[in-house]
């Protein structure tokens, strides 16, 4: 039967199980408290007892949403590393691959959402910047083929490409296109290619800037 604080426990997993199925299925605009209790089996009683208002039951989901797909993504990121070396087209797909689970998709409409709803956006802020957090994490834990001073490189390669596919799967959700995510993983390979010739070449972004033309000194009279 288990305690009382087993049975709240598994309640409120399943109805953010519910909520998570919801908005994957239908959207966020047909998230309501209704089809949730529905879902989960249970009254909309029940349901308030756990999330007194929406947005709570909201601000529940998205953490619930965020944490299920790192659990995911720790298992998918475990096995490409216990395979051996990685390439960076390799883990670049491999970000595009996990990016485009539909719980992520379902996420990326809630993102959307967030920028005329100021409670939603509250509480997606800090999961979002973990998740960012983990995924950077998960990406150091590889065994890249790059060398031991890329790490600077490595972090910008995670940033842009994760900001990159994320803007290819809103364009592909939004005009059907397919190959957006492809195109990304393609020209971010080329980018991190000059970047390590680059560094080859010992230039730096500081190296790189336009220095100052420095005058002559006219001599004393």
């Amino acid at each position: 039967m288990g305690t009382q604080a087993e049975r709240r426990f598994s309640t409120r997993k399943r109805l953010l199980d519910a909520a998570s199925a919801c908005l994957v299925e239908s959207g966020y605009a047909a998230l309501t408290t209704t089809a949730v209790a529905q879902r989960a089996g249970l009254s909309q009683g029940a349901l308030f007892r756990y999330f007194p208002a929406k947005p709570d039951l909201l601000a529940a989901t998205v953490e619930h949403l965020f944490a299920t797909l790192t659990a995911r993504y720790e298992t998918r990121f475990a096995k490409v590393a216990a395979a051996g070396v990685v390439t960076a087209p390799a883990a670049l797909g491999l970000l595009a691959e996990v990016l485009d689970d539909p719980r992520y998709l379902a996420a990326l409409e809630l993102h959307t959402a967030a920028r005329t709803d100021e409670r939603l956006r509250a509480s997606l802020d800090a999961v979002v910047h973990q998740h960012s957090a983990n995924l950077r994490r998960l990406a150091h834990a590889l065994p890249l083929d790059l060398g031991t001073g890329d790490r600077e490189l490595l972090d910008d390669l995670i940033d842009l490409a994760t900001l990159a596919l994320q803007g290819a799967a809103v364009h592909r959700m939004a005009v059907h296109e397919t190959e957006a995510p492809r195109r990304v993983i393609t020209a971010l390979t080329r980018l991190a290619g000059l970047g390590r010739a680059a560094q080859r070449d010992g230039i730096t972004a500081k190296d790189s800037r336009p220095r100052p033309k420095i005058q002559p000194r006219r001599a004393r009279r």
